[in-house]
C-alpha cells in the first residue's frame, strides 16, 4: 500500500535558554552535554564546543536540545555548504571537517562491537569518497498538501515534518535542478489529495523519476506529467496500489560498473554513490580472494551489483534473493552482459535454504549484502555450511557487529574490516567485513 507523507503539527511552546558544554558525541553525530545530571542531546555541536541552547524534549528515555548559539567553536568546526543543514534530517555533520567525520564513525564502529565483547579488531581500511558534494544518485521526496497546493523536501531531523526545499547540495545536480520545476508541476495537478512522494534516480542514459499516489489520476493530469517528462527528456513512472507503470521511458534505466550494465526499474535497490559503489565491488573481489573459476555464492544479490562483476571475472557466482522481481531483474541483467554463468535463484533466507538444490553443492566462498535488519536468521544456516571465508557487506554497523559474534562464535576470525564512507555528511557508514574459517 502507498503510504502518505503526514505532518504533525508541534504544540508551542517556551523553553529555557542554557549555556552548556559539549562532553561528548553520540552514534548520531550529535553532542552530548550534561544538565540536571542527564545527557543532553544537540544536533549541529561538536565535543568541546561551549553553546547555548534551548530545550526542546524532556522525558523519561532522553531529552535534547536546539543550538540556538556557538559561544566557544571547536577549531575544526565547518560552515555547512548548504543551509538547509540545520533542519534537515540528511546531512547533520556538514559543520564536521571531513577526516573528523571519518574519526566519529571509527570510534562508532568500536564501541558496537565492543558491545557485543569484540575488543579485537584488525585495523581499520577506509574507502573514501572522491567527491563529498553532488554525490547522491537517488533520493526520496515527501510531498506535503497544505492549503495553496503542496509543498516539496525532505523531512525534518527526528520529526515527521517537512523541510522545503529548492535544492540540495548533496544530489548530482541533474536532480537537484529537478526539485523546482517538479514542484511547479505537482501544484498544477488536480488530484492533490492523492499525491504520496517522489523517488529520484540518475541513470547512465538520464533522470528517472516516480510518482507514488493513490487510485487512478485523471486524464487531464496525466497529460500534464506526460508533457512535462517529455520536456525534461526524463523517464517518468507512476505506482499506486495495483503496481508500478512507465508513463514515459525514452532510455533504459541501468547503471555500469566496468563495462557490466546492471538494468534496474525504480523501486529496486541501488546503491546511491556510484563511485564508491564501483570501488567496494572491486575490493570485495580483492578480498574474496577466491581462486580462478571457483564457485562463489552472493546472498541479498539484488539486482546483481557483486554477482555480475565476480562472474565477469571467471567465477560461476550463485545469486539468492528474497524478491522474486529482483531475481527476474537479475536473471535478465546476466542474459544482457551475456554472463551465463551467474544464475540467480529466489528463496526465504530466514528460513533453513541449506536443503535447497543450488546450496546443496558447498561454497567456500560467500558474500553477503543484507538490508539494514542484518542477517540474524541466516546466520545458522551459513555457519552449517562452513565456508572459507565469509565477506559481509553492510549498511548497518549495529546488525553487523551482532552478527560477528555469531559467526566468531562459530569459529570465524575476522582478519579484514573496511569502513566506506558511502554517505559523507551523516552519520551513516557502510561497512566490509572478511571472515576466515580457523
Amino acid at each position: 500500500m502507498v503510504q502518505f507523507f503526514k505532518e504533525s503539527k508541534p504544540k508551542p511552546q517556551k523553553q529555557a535558554l542554557l549555556d552548556v558544554t559539549v562532553l561528548d558525541t553520540n552514534r548520531q553525530g550529535m553532542g552530548v552535554a550534561r544538565y540536571q545530571g542527564r545527557p543532553l542531546l544537540i544536533a549541529g555541536a561538536l565535543q568541546g564546543e561551549h553553546v547555548r541552547v534551548r530545550l526542546a524534549v524532556q522525558n523519561n528515555k532522553y531529552q535534547s536540545a536546539d543550538l540556538v548559539k556557538v559561544l566557544k567553536p571547536a577549531d575544526t568546526r565547518l560552515t555547512p555548504f548548504c543551509r538547509y543543514t540545520h533542519e534537515c534530517g540528511g546531512c547533520t555533520l556538514q559543520h564536521m571537517a571531513s577526516d573528523e567525520q571519518r574519526t566519529f564513525k571509527a570510534n562508532a564502529v568500536r564501541r558496537l562491537f565492543a558491545r557485543q565483547g569484540i575488543d579485537k579488531l584488525p585495523e581499520f581500511e577506509w574507502l573514501e569518497p572522491i567527491e563529498t558534494q553532488a554525490y547522491r544518485r537517488v533520493a526520496r521526496l515527501a510531498i506535503r498538501r497544505q492549503k495553496k497546493g503542496v509543498a516539496l523536501g525532505f523531512r525534518r531531523g527526528q520529526s515527521h515534518q517537512l523541510v522545503e526545499i529548492e535544492h540540495c547540495g548533496v544530489l548530482r545536480p541533474a536532480l537537484s535542478a529537478l526539485i523546482a520545476p517538479l514542484r511547479k508541476l505537482l501544484n498544477q495537478l488536480t488530484a492533490l489529495k492523492q499525491l504520496g512522494h517522489l523517488e529520484l534516480y540518475d541513470a547512465a542514459e538520464g533522470v528517472a523519476v516516480l510518482l507514488r499516489h493513490t487510485n487512478t489520476l485523471p486524464a487531464s493530469d496525466i497529460e500534464l506529467l506526460l508533457r512535462f517528462a517529455q520536456q525534461q527528456e526524463m523517464a517518468l513512472f507512476l505506482q499506486d496500489d495495483n503496481g508500478r507503470r512507465p508513463l514515459h521511458l525514452p532510455f533504459s534505466l541501468y547503471y555500469q560498473i566496468d563495462n557490466i550494465k546492471l538494468f534496474f526499474t525504480p523501486g529496486d535497490f541501488i546503491q546511491i554513490n556510484a563511485e564508491l559503489n564501483a570501488q567496494m565491488v572491486s575490493q570485495a573481489q580483492t578480498w574474496l580472494a577466491a581462486a580462478p573459476e571457483m564457485p562463489i555464492l552472493d546472498l541479498f544479490c539484488g539486482v546483481g551489483n557483486f554477482s555480475l562483476p565476480l562472474a565477469s571475472a571467471g567465477h560461476p557466482v550463485i545469486g539468492v534473493e528474497g524478491v522474486m522481481e529482483m531475481v527476474e531483474q537479475a536473471r535478465g541483467n546476466a542474459e544482457e552482459n551475456n554472463l551465463a554463468q551467474a544464475r540467480f535463484y529466489r528463496a526465504d533466507l530466514a528460513a533453513d535454504f541449506t536443503q535447497e538444490v543450488w546450496a546443496q553443492q558447498g561454497f567456500d566462498y560467500v558474500l553477503l549484502d543484507p538490508g539494514r535488519a542484518g542477517a540474524e536468521k541466516v546466520m545458522p544456516y551459513l555457519c552449517q555450511m562452513e565456508p572459507k571465508r565469509l565477506l559481509y557487506v553492510s549498511c548497518n554497523p549495529i546488525t553487523l557487529a551482532q552478527d560477528s559474534h555469531v559467526l566468531l562464535a562459530a569459529g570465524y576470525q575476522l582478519t579484514r574490516l573496511s569502513l566506506i564512507d558511502m554517505f559523507p555528511h551523516t552519520a551513516h557508514c557502510e561497512a566490509m567485513a572478511l571472515f576466515e574459517l580457523s
